[in-house]
């Protein structure tokens, strides 16, 4: 055994054939600071690489984007990539898709595959993370940048809301990161066409955003390329995304202002346009322009793709309803689908392949609530919109109206192309975090690697996948722990640490991608797996205060039956704090 483990690292140095994608790598820092929201005014916060909103990070179509995530922070957290439809490990869910990332760890984002367009990043499972500045932009470009409009100028807005929950001085609505009062002009000159990727990354708050003096054509819908449509205001729920073109052809300085989703007349924050040359004052950070107040406003019956889509079928091959709804709790109102609350939640159970019909129907009746409701992995085909049956819009995120009024409900079909299990769930932070969450749930073992699809960390992979501890207290000097080990039920497995990586990382055909340096590893520990598909290593860290800061990587390699060849594992790094 330890010689066919140790066999299968030492291909990775004769594999000069091996695949490499084109990889962009960044490093990315959540940790506490500060930062500034208006003149003179700071508030606390927990920050992704020192700001608010933190880095965009930006790829082309068929790259594959690696983030190097660091955990800095005085809690456990994740990163989920809002709208991408990637795999299940990837998508930043503690307990589903991987344990959360203890506070002084880290964690290695692969990300491939990812579908053009406007997408944001977050922390998910811990609600109050993101309410604390926690949240920027991913944006894909296409490979082929003539399948996208064509504009001169772009500008990414970020809406949110501020409440300092960590303690500062200011409180209200932040666009980019700042008041109205710390904003800085766009600038465009008369002719240009400008771009404006809409992201609403609020805790709690749906806006309405609106260019003073200017038509919006909207181009997308969360990413998702549709036919045009010119509107003068657009309502933005929570986590959705609209990319808007302005035909910049009415000279002066102008106010680009949000209100609530409730009340249209009243501006809570402005950015502000100003055409080169212009040297009128700014506008008011009160003023409500008329296409705001007023204005007519898109709604998703407009909408069709522009792209070929999987048409809607009329007998799709389960039908639901999720009945969204709110109650009295023992602590305090919740918030149910279907009467549940997570996590005791009856899941809706789908097979790869089927198309999936959902009814999505806001039930509350003790107050008017909106709910955008999100949907992991996958897109909804709206059905009832101007794309009719051939050319349905795809979104990831519906804002459902209150009960009572037009668009309280939504008719959506999905594809299940993807397996694991997902969640589905209003993207207000309140109504999560009171229970307003449910899981979509494949039925089957779609990688045949023995681990059931509901329960497997990379259901598509069949490969080994290697955890750790989400407690900081598992990594200090003189602490006792486990790496824990996923993989076929009864298989035996083979962990190897070393300090180094390989730079690049190798794929290798059948074996899968050697991260960990065999020059540098030795073998740790061989297990067998349980019934139930884990198996544990256990440590002992020295009690040794000059350990702190050392970084070990692990990978390792499972046994294949009924062959008895071998399958690399996925790789993580452990560092003693």
């Amino acid at each position: 055994m330890s010689a066919s483990l140790t066999c299968a690292l030492a291909l990775a140095l004769v594999a000069s054939g091996s695949l490499r994608a084109q990889v962009v790598e960044v490093n990315l820092t959540a940790a506490p600071g500060t930062t500034q929201v208006a003149p003179g005014v700071s508030v606390n916060a927990w920050l992704y690489n020192g700001s608010m909103p933190g880095p965009t990070l930006r790829v082309t179509e068929g790259q594959t984007l690696r983030v190097r995530f660091q955990n800095n922070l005085p809690d456990s957290t994740a990163i989920h990539w809002h709208g991408q439809p990637i795999q299940l490990g990837m998508d930043g869910v503690p307990d589903i898709s991987r344990p959360a990332i203890a506070a002084g760890q880290e964690f290695i984002y692969d990300l491939s595959n990812l579908i053009p367009g406007t997408y944001w990043f977050h922390p998910h499972g811990h609600e109050m993370q993101l309410d604390v500045g926690l949240a920027s932009v991913l944006i894909v470009d296409p490979a082929n940048p003539g399948s996208d409009p064509a504009f001169d100028v772009e500008q990414t807005i970020v809406l949110d809301d501020w409440t300092n929950p960590l303690g500062g001085a200011f409180s209200g609505h932040l666009l980019n990161g700042r008041s109205s009062a710390g904003q800085n002009p766009v600038s465009v000159q008369l002719g240009q066409r400008l771009r404006l990727r809409v992201v609403n990354v609020a805790a709690t708050t749906n806006y309405v955003f609106a260019l003073d003096g200017h038509a919006m054509t909207v181009t997308h819908a969360d990413g998702n390329r549709v036919q045009p449509v010119v509107v003068q205001a657009i309502p933005i729920g929570i986590g959705e995304r609209w990319d808007v073109l302005v035909d910049c052809n009415n000279p002066g300085t102008w106010s680009l202002a949000a209100s609530t989703i409730e009340n249209r007349n009243a501006t809570v924050v402005r950015a502000v346009v100003q055409y080169a040359g212009q040297t009128g004052p700014m506008p008011a950070a009160t003023f409500v322009p008329t296409n705001l107040a007023s204005g007519s406003l898109l709604n998703y019956s407009q909408l069709a793709s522009y792209f070929p889509v999987q048409p809607i079928t009329p007998t799709p091959n389960r039908t639901f309803t999720a009945s969204l709804g709110m109650g009295m709790g023992p602590s305090g109102m919740i918030h149910t689908i279907n009467g549940q609350t997570w996590p005791n939640v009856t899941p809706f159970q789908v097979a790869a392949g089927e198309q999936v019909q959902m009814s999505i129907v806001n039930n509350g009746m003790m107050m008017p609530e909106y709910h955008p409701m999100h949907v992991h992995g996958h897109f909804f085909r709206l059905m009832g919109t101007a794309g009719g049956t051939a050319n349905p819009p795809k979104k990831d995120t519906v804002l459902i109206r209150p009960n009572g009024q037009p668009g309280s409900s939504a008719t959506v079909q999905i594809s299940m192309d993807n397996p694991g299990r997902w969640l589905l769930h209003c993207h207000n932070m309140e109504h999560m975090a009171t229970g307003m969450m449910t899981a979509i749930e494949y039925l089957g073992d779609a990688d045949g690697d023995g681990v059931l699809t509901r329960s497997d960390y990379e259901p598509m992979l069949p490969l080994p996948v290697v955890t750790i501890s989400d407690q900081p207290s598992a990594f200090a000097p003189g602490a006792s722990g486990t790496v824990r080990v996923q993989w076929t039920p009864g298989q035996a497995f083979g962990l190897f640490i070393g300090p180094n990586e390989l730079a690049p990382w190798v794929s290798l055909p059948g074996l899968g991608t050697l991260v960990l340096d065999p020059t540098s590893a030795a073998l740790y520990g061989l297990v067998l797996t349980s019934t139930s598909g884990v198996a544990t290593l256990p440590y002992i860290l020295p009690n040794n205060p000059a350990i702190i800061g050392l970084r070990v990587g692990m990978q390792g390699v499972g046994v294949v039956p009924p062959a008895n060849s071998v399958v690399l594992s996925t790789f993580q790094a452990l560092t003693a704090r």
